[in-house]
C-alpha cells in the first residue's frame, strides 16, 4: 500500500495557494481550491476504496495515480465531493490501454481527453446536457473535466515542451466534459450501444483534436440533413483520414432537433453506414505525395479517383446533447488510433 499524499504547509490564504501550486507545476493557470487533507477526505469518502491504492501508472511519466492524488486534483479543479467517483471512472478509462494515453499526451496533435457522461447519475449531479454544452455553465461538467486536466498534468506528466509536445492545444484541455440528452434522444443511449444498463451510469472517453459547427437550418427531410452533415464532417487533414486511416473513431455530437429529424428515416447504424459511404473527396483535394501514401499502405483508401475517410461504419459514434430548439449540431475529429473507452461509474457515486 502507498504512503498518504504529502502535506506541505501554505499560508491560509486563497492568492498564497494559488501561487505556491502554480510555482510548483500543479495548475492549468487557473486557481484551484486548496486541497488540505480534510477536503480531501471528503472526495475519498464517496468511494470505497483505500487512498493508497493504485488506479493506473499515468503516461507519459508512468506516475502511480492514487486514489487520493486523484482526489487532490478533484478537490483543486473544484469538485464537489460528489462528482468523486466520475472522475475516478474517467482516470480508469484513459489509463486502457486502447484509449493510448502516452500518444494522446504527447503528440504535436492538439488533441485532449473529452468526457461524455451517461445514465441516471447525469440528473442527479446537475451535469449539463443542454442548452451550451461543452461551453462555461454548470459546475459538474467544468470541474469533472477539469480534475481530469489536472490529472494530466499532475500524475501522467503532460507538461507543454517537456513530454507534450503540442503545436497548439485543443482549448477543452482546461475541460471537455458533456452529457448525454437522453430525454431527448429518438435512439437508445451510447453507454447502452456499448453494452450497459440503461440504469447504468456511465463515462466515455474520447480523445477529439477539434470540434467543428454543423449548421442547417433548412432541411425537412433526413436524407437532406444527413447530406448537410456530410458537407460539414469533409476535412481532409485530420488525422483520422490520415496517417490513421480505418483505425479510431469520429464522434458526431446531434443537437436534438436534428437527430429528432434524422429519426424519420435512419437509425444510428444507418447513418453510420451513410457516413462510411458518403464521406470522401476527389483526389485532387490531398496533394499527390500525399495520394501516393495512402496508396503504398495499401488500405484501399483511394477508391474510383476518391479518397475515403473512414473504412467501417463503427468508427462513427454518435451522441445526442445540446439546447432544444436549435439549428447546430458537432463534429470532433480524434487523435486517429486512439479508441474511445467506456467505464461505468461505481455505485458509491449513487448509481445503483
Amino acid at each position: 500500500m502507498n504512503a498518504r499524499a504529502q502535506v506541505f504547509e501554505v499560508d491560509d490564504d486563497i492568492e498564497a495557494v494559488f501561487e505556491f501550486t502554480y510555482d510548483k507545476g500543479w495548475t492549468d493557470g487557473l486557481p484551484v481550491i486548496p486541497a488540505t487533507p480534510a477536503r480531501v477526505d471528503r472526495m475519498l469518502a464517496t468511494v470505497d476504496r483505500e487512498p493508497g491504492e493504485v488506479v493506473a501508472n499515468l503516461a507519459p511519466a508512468r506516475l502511480e495515480a492514487t486514489v487520493e492524488k486523484i482526489a487532490v486534483c478533484a478537490v483543486m479543479a473544484g469538485c464537489r465531493p460528489e462528482y468523486f467517483p466520475v472522475v475516478l471512472a474517467a482516470v480508469e478509462a484513459v489509463a486502457d490501454p486502447a484509449y493510448e494515453l502516452y500518444g494522446v499526451n504527447t503528440t504535436t496533435n492538439p488533441t485532449v481527453p473529452m468526457i461524455i457522461i451517461n445514465g441516471p447519475l447525469r440528473n442527479t449531479l446537475d451535469v449539463n446536457c443542454s442548452w451550451s454544452v461543452l461551453g462555461p455553465n454548470k459546475r459538474a461538467n467544468a470541474t469533472i473535466g477539469r480534475a481530469l486536466s489536472l490529472a494530466m498534468i499532475n500524475l501522467a506528466g503532460r507538461i507543454p515542451e517537456v513530454t507534450c509536445k503540442g503545436t497548439w492545444k485543443n482549448p477543452g484541455g482546461f475541460t471537455l466534459c458533456a452529457g448525454e440528452y437522453e430525454e431527448e434522444s429518438p435512439w437508445e443511449p451510447l453507454h447502452v450501444e456499448r453494452g450497459f444498463s440503461p440504469t447504468d451510469s456511465t463515462v466515455t472517453l474520447m480523445t477529439p483534436a477539434s470540434c467543428f459547427n454543423i449548421v442547417d437550418t433548412e432541411s425537412q427531410a433526413a436524407e437532406e440533413l444527413l447530406q448537410n452533415i456530410c458537407g460539414g464532417m469533409l476535412g481532409s487533414g485530420g488525422n483520422n483520414v490520415f496517417p490513421f486511416y480505418g483505425l479510431g473513431e469520429y464522434a458526431l455530437m446531434l443537437s436534438p432537433g436534428h437527430a429528432r429529424l434524422l429519426a424519420t428515416r435512419f437509425n444510428k447504424q444507418q447513418i453510420r453506414e451513410f457516413l462510411l459511404e458518403n464521406l470522401k473527396v476527389p483526389v485532387s483535394y490531398v496533394s499527390p505525395r500525399r495520394v501516393k501514401m495512402m496508396e503504398a499502405a495499401g488500405h484501399g483508401q483511394i477508391e474510383n479517383g476518391h479518397v475515403r475517410y473512414a473504412a467501417h461504419a463503427w468508427q462513427f459514434l454518435i451522441f445526442v446533447a445540446g439546447g432544444l430548439g436549435g439549428y447546430h449540431s458537432a463534429g470532433f475529429t480524434t487523435f486517429g488510433d486512439s479508441r474511445p473507452i467506456t467505464r461505468r461509474i461505481p455505485a458509491a457515486a449513487g448509481n445503483e
